[in-house]
């Protein structure tokens, strides 16, 4: 039973709701302001604010704790060292929800959810270059290497092994026939004989 469970499931299951959290939560602190649904929203906002508790702390123990959630150390590094003494003198609500009306498509309610103290907009530039050149380092396709092409002469004499292969199993076939005509005529000449003999000695 659910006792004391407050989590909303949003359609999905648990791998694949948290690692949905995980990236709100990651594009929130990188741009500070996201744009989602308002049920996706409030949960994001709930480990966010934690998230942020960590970051006031700013010990070893803090940061092992964070990177769980967001595994990037950059990115570890400017939620401890920029925005958690950011809001040092504040007890909570870090983040806040503007409500923005149905969507046209499905009729979802949208929000935008963003934290209360933001940086200029420079340095939030600076900050999502940063990270997107980080990305595009590690997506670097690794070079292919050249397969060596083998010589056609030697394809020429498998397929002359392929053609000499059923020849030979033809002329073992040819010499197994032979011996089963000699066996049958043996069999029908013994078959003979035994019928002669019980002739005889009917007649006797």
């Amino acid at each position: 039973m659910r006792h004391g469970r407050r989590v909303k499931k949003l359609g999905r299951k648990k791998e694949h709701r948290l690692a949905l959290l995980k990236n709100l939560c990651r594009a929130l602190f990188i741009y500070e302001k996201i744009e989602t649904t308002l049920q996706k929203a409030k949960e994001a906002r709930r480990l966010a604010e934690h998230l942020i508790e960590f970051a006031k702390k700013n010990d070893l123990a803090a940061k092992r704790r964070i990177y769980r959630f967001i595994p990037d150390h950059k990115l570890v590094k400017i939620i401890c060292d920029e925005i958690g003494p950011r809001f040092s003198e504040r007890q909570g609500g870090y983040t806040r929800i503007y409500r923005l009306g149905p969507r046209l498509g499905d009729g979802a309610e949208m929000a935008i959810l963003e934290l209360v103290e933001q940086s200029e907009p420079d340095a939030i530039d600076a900050r999502r270059k940063l990270i997107e050149r980080r990305a595009l380092v590690e997506e670097k396709p690794k070079k292919e290497k050249k397969k060596k092409e083998k010589p056609k002469k030697e394809k020429k004499e498998k397929k002359e092994k392929k053609t000499e292969k059923p020849k030979e199993k033809k002329e073992k076939k040819e010499k197994k026939r032979p011996k089963k005509k000699e066996a049958k005529k043996k069999a029908k000449r013994v078959k003979k004989k035994a019928k002669a003999k019980k002739k005889k000695k009917r007649k006797k």
